[in-house]
């Protein structure tokens, strides 16, 4: 913390993104000022400080996933946790979005018709009105085909506007998505638009009224969002990440890992005794109330299962592992789950820090007397640690974790 620049200190505690009386930052994500990218990794992601070229790319994978983990959590609103709140993430996606089209699009074209003779689309009411025409046995034949046909233009203001935003974005972010040379260089060739911001807002306006084209109509929309936001700003320092990693991390871990079943739905709920104001006894369910666990498991074609909680510990030691709290819910979550499955299924108990290796191997309850295990009465959890930028990348291309943990019992076969 001591070594982070005064002026990125003072802007993540404007975001409150500092805790522990400021020597603890509270965010994963990045913060960029004109000299430089700061970017946050998660909980125990190592990485050597040697390899650049990997500490980009896993830089630009961690913000790829955020912008994509932005989509889920503002479409279906599940990052209702406290701390777990987004912040700066639609400016980040809106960069994602403008510099990924222009490698897949190129710069924006002005499109206009013109109107010609014997070539194009034709336009038979101009033709019929216009035409010489002689009638033969097949119908009336027209000597000259009057159509229009659609001129592109990229020496226009829109285009520089474009070139304009796109060279700062590049120079700025375009680490987030590829390597910038190429597409540096050929903007610059372009050049750059000399209007002021407001102007370029209009012409965009008046632009976007003369266009049908999806495309061209989000990306002009996507331009002019970004300019609009660059008016009146009052910090060359832009803060985009998330503010806890723990929901986003429990939600990658959901896409990652194999067999995950949704059991939310079917576990018991609570359902309250009330009198109501007639003197009657009523059960009201409270479904909102009801039980979450984080992801279970099943094994194919068995009754094995496993409850799983993602956890966004250290886990380095005792001072840094989950809490009473924490080890209530997962004890509970076993015995809920025991309620909606077979009478002769197992369920096992897990915990997922981040981390390539941990110390922490299984946590129980014990009998203070002499410190005898009771896991009998309280089922162990398992403790297993997942390297953050695995989990990263594998949630990136949609596929699951490689060399996964085995989370059932193990069965011993006897023979007599």
């Amino acid at each position: 913390m001591s070594t982070l620049p005064t002026k990125i200190k003072n802007e993540l505690g404007k975001h409150s993104l500092l805790f522990d009386k400021d020597n603890s930052v509270m965010f994963c994500g990045m913060v960029v000022d004109d000299d430089a990218a700061h970017v946050f990794f998660p909980r125990n992601a190592t990485l050597s400080k040697d390899d650049g070229k990997l500490l980009v790319s896993k830089a630009s994978q961690l913000l790829q996933a955020i912008y994509r983990y932005s989509l889920i959590s503002n479409s279906t609103k599940n990052a209702n946790d406290e701390g777990s709140e987004l912040v700066g993430d639609s400016q980040l996606g809106l960069i994602i979005e403008l510099l990924s089209d222009y490698q897949r699009n190129g710069l924006y074209t002005h499109k206009y018709a013109v109107n010609v003779k014997n070539m194009g689309k034709p336009n038979w009411s101009q033709t019929i009105s216009k035409s010489i025409t002689f009638m033969s046995a097949r119908g009336p034949v027209y000597f000259d085909i009057y159509g229009k046909k659609q001129h592109y233009n990229q020496d226009n203001e829109i285009t520089l506007i474009h070139a304009s935003v796109l060279s700062f974005l590049f120079e700025r972010f375009g680490w987030l998505i590829s390597d910038t040379s190429t597409s540096l260089t050929k903007l610059r060739t372009v050049g750059k638009s000399h209007l002021s911001k407001k102007n370029q807002i209009s012409l965009i306006k008046n632009e976007m009224n003369n266009i049908y084209s999806d495309h061209d109509i989000r990306l002009l929309s996507n331009l002019k969002r970004y300019i609009s936001s660059e008016i009146g700003k009052d910090s060359s320092v832009e803060v985009m990440g998330i503010r806890s990693f723990h929901v986003m991390w429990e939600h990658m871990l959901s896409k990652v890992l194999d067999n995950v079943i949704e059991v939310n739905n079917l576990l018991p709920k609570p359902a309250y005794k009330i009198l109501n104001r007639d003197g009657r006894v009523v059960i009201i369910n409270a479904k909102r109330n009801g039980q979450r666990t984080d992801i279970v498991v099943k094994r194919p074609e068995h009754e094995d299962y496993c409850v799983i909680d993602a956890k966004y510990y250290g886990a380095h030691s005792i001072e840094s592992v989950p809490k009473w709290g924490d080890l209530v819910k997962q004890f509970f979550y076993v015995t809920a789950l025991k309620t909606i499955v077979p009478v002769h299924a197992v369920v096992n108990n897990a915990f997922i820090f981040p981390g390539n290796r941990g110390p922490i191997k299984s946590i129980h309850m014990c009998e203070q007397s002499d410190g005898t295990l009771i896991d009998d009465v309280y089922p162990p959890i398992t403790c297993y640690y997942i390297c953050p930028h695995d989990v990263i990348s594998t949630y990136l291309k949609s596929q699951k974790l490689k060399n996964q943990p085995y989370w059932y019992s193990q069965v011993t076969l006897t023979t007599s």
